[in-house]
C-alpha cells in the first residue's frame, strides 16, 4: 500500500520542493517528520477557524460547493457524501457536490468547462498531461488565491514551505492549493515487475538500468504467458522528463526542456534530442513485437489492467526501491493490484525534486465561481478535519473500512472505495491511514530515507521560475494541437518514427516550438540575473 501511495499520478504523486525548503518537510509546522501525529494540532486550529467560519454563518442558507476531480468509479459515493455533507454543513455551513470522472476523460472535461465558461468551485489540476494548470493559470480560468489562503485557510498555508508555494504561482500570484502529501518531495523514476513472472523467467532485474535492459524480459512474458501484457505503455518521455536527466519548463509536453546539473540553465526542444529518439525507437520495437497493447494510442486508462494483474511491467515512480530497502524486495504489490501480485522495484534514476513538483496535485478555484471564500474554507476543513478526510478517503467506520489501530485499516469488500485517490481532495502529510498489509516499522524507516533524500536529492536548476505564457500564448495553443494529434501515438510505439518524427518536428517548429523555447530562456536568463544565479 506505501507504494501504491506513491503511485501517481500521478505521476503518479509527488510532493514537493528543493534544498531551500528541507527544514519544511522535516518539521512540517505541524511538528513531526514521519506520517504521524502531527495533525492534531492542526485540526484544531482548523476547528477553530471552521467553527469561526460556521458562527458567522448561522443565518446563511447553506452554499452548495461543487468540485471536480479524476477517478474511477466509486461504490456508494452517494452515502458517504452524505456523511460528509453532515460535517461540512456543521463546520462552515456549504455542502459538496463531488463530481467524479473517469480518468480517461477528465482533462477533457475540466478543459472544455474553462473553454466554455461552464463555472465551477473547486477542481482538480497538475502542470502534467492535459491539466495545463500553468497555462489554465495565466489565462484567467482559475482564481487568484493568494489572500484567500491567508484569510480562509491558516493551516493549508502554513503547513507548507513558502519556496513551494513559489512552484505554484503565476505573475507572483498563487492559483492552486497544494495537496502536500506524506510520502515527502524527493521522488525516483524506474520500473516495478511481476515478481512471480521474473522468478519464472529468471530475470536479472538488480541489473536493470534503462528501458531495452527489459526487452529480454517482455520478449519471455510474450512467448510464455500470451493472456499477459508485458509492458504498460505509457507517454514516457512527455511525461517523464527526469527518467532522461531533464526538466520541463512550465507544462511537461510543450518544447523547451533543461538539463538537471546545467548551470548554464540552457533550453532545449525536448523532441530533438538523441534521447527522444532513441526511446521511440525501443518503443516502436516494443509495439511491433506486441508487448504493448495494440490499442495504446487511443487507451484512456489502463487501471482495469492494474487491477487485474495482467501487467508484467509498470512505470514506476518509487524512492527507495528493493535496492536501498532489500527488505522490501517483492513484499509490495504491482500499483493498483491485489496484494497476491507482488512486484520488484528498481530505480533508473537518483532522487530528484524537479520544478513541476509542487504543482503535481493542486486544487484550483474556479475564476467565475461564485463562492470562491466559502470554497477556501472547504478546502481547509478538507485539510485539517481528519475526520472528513477520512471519510471521503477511506468510507464510513465498520462499513467501509475496518480500523486497525491508529494508523492502519482494512478494506470491507464490495463497500466503498476511493481508489486510492486521496492525494487529489487535499493534503495527507501527518494524517495518513495506511493499509493492513503495510509494515509499520519499514514503513516508517522508508519515509525516513525519503525525507533525508530531500536533503540531498538533485534539484531542478529552475527550482523557484514559473514560466509566464503570456506572450506565446498562441503558440503554445498551437503546439498543444501538434502534440495532441501524433505524440501519444509515437511515444507508445504505434506511429512509426522513421516516417513522423520528421514531420512532427516540422509542424512543431510550423507551430511556434522556437519562438515557446526563445521566450523561456529570455525568461530564465532574467530570473538568473535578478537571483544571482
Amino acid at each position: 500500500m506505501s507504494k501504491q501511495k506513491k503511485l501517481v499520478a500521478s505521476s503518479v504523486a509527488l510532493m514537493l520542493m528543493g534544498s531551500m525548503v528541507l527544514s519544511g518537510c522535516g518539521s512540517n509546522n505541524s511538528g513531526n517528520s514521519s506520517n504521524g501525529a502531527s495533525s492534531n494540532s492542526s485540526s484544531n486550529n482548523a476547528n477553530a477557524s471552521t467553527t469561526n467560519a460556521s458562527n458567522t454563518a448561522t443565518n446563511e442558507k447553506p452554499v452548495e460547493i461543487s468540485m471536480y476531480i479524476a477517478n474511477s468509479p466509486v461504490k456508494d459515493m452517494d452515502r458517504v457524501m452524505d456523511a460528509a455533507n453532515k460535517i461540512i454543513k456543521e463546520k462552515i455551513n456549504a455542502t459538496l457536490k463531488l463530481v467524479v470522472t473517469d480518468w480517461s476523460t477528465y482533462p477533457q472535461k475540466l478543459n472544455l468547462m474553462i473553454s466554455s465558461g461552464e463555472p465551477f468551485d473547486i477542481a482538480f489540476t497538475g502542470s502534467w498531461g492535459d491539466l495545463n494548470y500553468f497555462q489554465n493559470s495565466s489565462k484567467g480560468a482559475f482564481a487568484d488565491i493568494t489572500d484567500l489562503l491567508d484569510k480562509y485557510a491558516p493551516t493549508t498555508k502554513s503547513r507548507v514551505p513558502d519556496a513551494v508555494w513559489n512552484g505554484v504561482k503565476v505573475n507572483g500570484k498563487i492559483y492552486g492549493a497544494v495537496n502536500y502529501q506524506v510520502w515527502g518531495m524527493a521522488g525516483a523514476r524506474g520500473i516495478q515487475l511481476r515478481k512471480d513472472l521474473v522468478d519464472k523467467y529468471n530475470f536479472d532485474w538488480k541489473s536493470v538500468k534503462k528501458w531495452d535492459d527489459l526487452t529480454p524480459f517482455f520478449a519471455e512474458v510474450k512467448k510464455g504467458d500470451p493472456g499477459v501484457i508485458p509492458m504498460e505503455a505509457g507517454q514516457l518521455f512527455s511525461g517523464q522528463p527526469v527518467y532522461y536527466n531533464m526538466d520541463a519548463v512550465g507544462d511537461n509536453a510543450v518544447p523547451g526542456w533543461v538539463n538537471y546539473g546545467d548551470t548554464d540553465i540552457k533550453v532545449f526542444n525536448q523532441y530533438e534530442t538523441p534521447e527522444f529518439k532513441a526511446y521511440l525507437k525501443t518503443m516502436r520495437d516494443w509495439y511491433k513485437n506486441g508487448f504493448v497493447r495494440k490499442d495504446a494510442a487511443t487507451l484512456k486508462d489502463s487501471t482495469p489492467d492494474r487491477k487485474a494483474g495482467k501487467e508484467a511491467g509498470i512505470y514506476a515512480q518509487n524512492y527507495p526501491d528493493n535496492i536501498d530497502m532489500p527488505e522490501l524486495e517483492g513484499t509490495n504489490p504491482m500499483s493498483m493490484s491485489a496484494p497476491s501480485v507482488p512486484a520488484y522495484i528498481k530505480r533508473f534514476t537518483e532522487p530528484f525534486i524537479s520544478s513541476n513538483t509542487p504543482s503535481t496535485a493542486v486544487l484550483a478555484i474556479g475564476a467565475n465561481s461564485e463562492h470562491k471564500e466559502k470554497a477556501m474554507q472547504l478546502i481547509e476543513l478538507l485539510n485539517t478535519d481528519d475526520e472528513l478526510f477520512h471519510l471521503i478517503a477511506f468510507g464510513q467506520p465498520d462499513v467501509d473500512y475496518k480500523k486497525i489501530g491508529d494508523k492502519q485499516f482494512e478494506l470491507i469488500p464490495d463497500k466503498y472505495n476511493f481508489n486510492y485517490s486521496e492525494w487529489e481532495i487535499g493534503q495527507s502529510y501527518g494524517r495518513m491511514l495506511w493499509d493492513k498489509s503495510t509494515d509499520l516499522v519499514k514503513n516508517d524507516k522508508m519515509l525516513g530515507m525519503i525525507y533525508a533524500a530531500d536533503k540531498t536529492a538533485m534539484v531542478s536548476p529552475i527550482m523557484g521560475f514559473v514560466f509566464d505564457t503570456t506572450s506565446v500564448k498562441t503558440q503554445i495553443a498551437n503546439v498543444n494541437s501538434v502534440t495532441a494529434e501524433l505524440l501519444k501515438g509515437l511515444e507508445v510505439g504505434a506511429i512509426d518514427p522513421d516516417k513522423y518524427l520528421d514531420t512532427f518536428l516540422k509542424k512543431l517548429k510550423d507551430a511556434g516550438a522556437d519562438d515557446i523555447i526563445a521566450e523561456k530562456q529570455k525568461q530564465i536568463d532574467a530570473w538568473k540575473a535578478a537571483n544571482g544565479k
